[in-house]
Formats: C-alpha cells, structure tokens, sequence
C-alpha cells in the first residue's frame, strides 16, 4: 500500500470553538498520520494502521478538549481485525444490527462527520463493547 495524501477536517470544542485541522498520510515506510491544527507545528503519529493513528490523533485534540468530526470518531462505527488488515486501517464498519459483517456498511473513516455524530475515544470504546455484549474493563474501578 502506497498513499499520500492530504485533506482539511474540522475539530469542535463543547462551546462550538472550531478549528482546522489539517491531515496528510504517508506510507511507506511507515504509516503515518501527520496532522497540524490551526496551521500550527505538526504531530506526527505512527502506529500499525491508519484507524490506531486516527485514535491516537483524537486522544490529542481530547486533551484540548476537541473532538474530531470524522467517520472513524461515531461511536457506532470500528473496524474488524480483518478489515484493518485489509485496508490499512483506512475503512471501518457501521456497526448495526441489521446485517452481519460481511453486510454491514463501511465508511472511510477520514469522511467528515458532523459533530452531532462523533464521540469521544472512550465512549467510542464503550459503544463498541455494549454492541458486541463485552464488558469495557476500562470503565471499570479498581
């Protein structure tokens, strides 16, 4: 797998503050994703796939309190194993109760989102757990 391309998503706080973010993938020789807020320094992010990347990137606009507005940030929408495999990362499921997965609908999870559909990373987690009938260990208290 050969990329590189580059492209503007919008990042939302809870007042409504935007910002732009700017993102560029690269491969190889190692997946990145490189991304710069507000035309500011860039971040790298390396990781096995393209979605580990996306995580990583949205736990850092968490920090400032931003969430993501993309497909890959819907808290009803992950990969498979499988599919990672297959698509570096790039594509990820609908997770829906009407069909199994080789049914279910996929989505580029760099598509934009608004930000009534995105979630944070941890309740992306959850939502996932809850939609296979998996306990989330990491809700839980010691």
């Amino acid at each position: 797998m050969t990329l590189e391309e580059s492209f503007t998503l919008v990042a939302l706080n809870e007042r409504g503050v935007a910002r732009s973010i700017e993102i560029e993938l690269r491969d190889p020789p190692a997946v990145a994703m490189v991304m710069a807020v507000d035309g500011g320094p860039s971040l790298e992010f390396q990781a096995e796939d393209l979605f580990v990347c996306l995580m990583n990137a949205r736990l850092r606009l968490e920090e400032d309190g931003f969430l993501l507005c993309c497909q890959g940030a819907r808290p009803d929408v992950f990969p498979s194993g499988l599919l990672q495999q297959e698509t570096g990362g790039r594509y990820a499921y609908v997770l829906t109760d009407e069909a199994d997965e080789a049914g279910r609908p996929t989505v580029d999870i760099f598509a934009p989102a608004d930000i009534s559909e995105v979630a944070t990373v941890a309740d992306q987690r959850a939502a996932v757990m809850r939609f296979y009938g998996l306990p989330d260990r990491a809700s839980e208290q010691p």
